[in-house]
Parts: structure tokens; C-alpha cells; sequence
């Protein structure tokens, strides 16, 4: 039997090859960790920099509202008036104002000299209607008489009344004229003959 002797290995091969394979991975390391402080230095420098501007954004949140406020002026939202025409009612109220009565706006055109349109009437309350004889739709009235139709300041309408046109006079048997009640509100007395003699009633408020 013959023996072949075979070459020893030799073991610092083996330790020089698991000397490079710790350097290697060792490098690898030290690369990974070298890339991953500045992404975790920035995203800090991120959260920072949003916590400086919340704290600032605050901070200016509380100045403002901390600052004393410049009184408001009375004035501030009143309109100025519209124009000065007489013809407009706008002229005579502030925007803003309550709405006028129809007395208010009557005497507010009398004081200013207007005397057509509204201004032409009484402020409600100061002419109380007429009371007079009531007058049927269907009675014909002879001459000289008319129909006197009135309304109360709430705007109920009341029953006509009989009165005098103002050109006409009575004359009595011999011809001489009878004096004529001032306001013309036919009297019984002088009533057109046939007219049912009954007085209107105003209407309650």
C-alpha cells in the first residue's frame, strides 16, 4: 500500500479571509449610519422650525388680541342724508330711524311749506270726521246737495254724509236766502224732502 502525503492548508489563509469579510461589513455599516444622520438631522431641523412658527404664530395670535381696540364711533354706520329734495321722504328721516307715522310725515312736509300730495291733509287725529245725516246709495239728491265721503285715520271708510255743495244757497218762502252752516253739513232741518232722517256712526277704533 502505497502513501501519498497531500500539502498542509494553511490556517492564516483562512484568518486573513474572515478578516476581510469583517472590514467589509464594518465599511457597509459605517455607510448606512453616515447616510442616515443628516436625514435624521433635517426632518429635527423641520420639526423645529414648525414648532418656531407655531410658538411665533401664537405669540402674535395673543398681541393682537391683547391690544387695546380704538373706540368705535357712533356715527360709523349711519348713512348721511340722501338729498335734500322736499318731494322725498327721505330728506326728512335718518336711515336707520323708526318708520314715521302719518302724522310725522304731514307735519314734516307742513313745516317745510309743502301743502300738495300729503302735505294738503290734517295729520290724522287733529280733523275727527263729520257727523251728519247718513245718506242712501239709491236716494237721489236734488241740486245744491252732495255726497260728503270720509275715512277714519285708520283708513275704515264711513258712511256718506249728506252736506251742501259750496255754491249753493237756500231761500226760504219769500226768497231770502238762509244763512248756511259753516262747515255745510246739512241740518235736519234743512234736509231734501223724502230723505230718511238718521245719523252716521263712526266706526270704533
Amino acid at each position: 500500500m502505497r502513501v501519498i502525503d497531500k500539502a498542509p492548508v494553511a490556517r492564516g489563509g483562512k484568518l486573513a479571509w474572515a478578516a476581510v469579510v469583517a472590514v467589509g461589513l464594518a465599511l457597509a455599516l459605517a455607510g448606512w449610519w453616515s447616510m442616515r444622520e443628516p436625514a435624521s438631522g433635517a426632518a429635527g431641523t423641520v420639526a423645529q422650525a414648525d414648532a418656531s412658527g407655531d410658538a411665533a404664530n401664537g405669540a402674535s395670535d395673543e398681541r393682537l388680541a391683547s391690544a387695546p381696540r380704538a373706540p368705535r364711533d357712533a356715527t360709523q354706520g349711519r348713512q348721511a342724508m340722501p338729498n335734500q329734495d322736499p318731494d322725498d321722504l327721505a330728506a326728512y328721516f335718518q336711515p336707520g330711524d323708526p318708520e314715521p307715522t302719518g302724522a310725522q310725515v304731514i307735519e314734516a312736509l307742513q313745516q317745510a311749506g309743502i301743502r300738495t300730495g300729503l302735505g294738503a291733509f290734517n295729520p290724522p287725529g287733529t280733523s275727527p270726521p263729520l257727523i251728519g245725516l247718513a245718506v242712501p246709495e239709491d236716494f237721489a239728491l236734488p241740486p245744491g246737495y252732495v255726497r260728503h265721503h270720509q275715512v277714519t285715520d285708520e283708513g275704515v271708510a264711513i258712511e256718506p254724509i249728506l252736506m251742501f255743495s259750496p255754491d249753493f244757497v237756500l231761500h226760504d218762502a219769500q226768497g231770502r236766502p238762509i244763512a248756511m252752516p259753516a262747515d255745510r253739513v246739512v241740518p235736519p232741518a234743512l234736509a231734501p224732502p223724502g230723505l230718511p232722517l238718521r245719523q252716521i256712526q263712526i266706526p270704533p277704533r
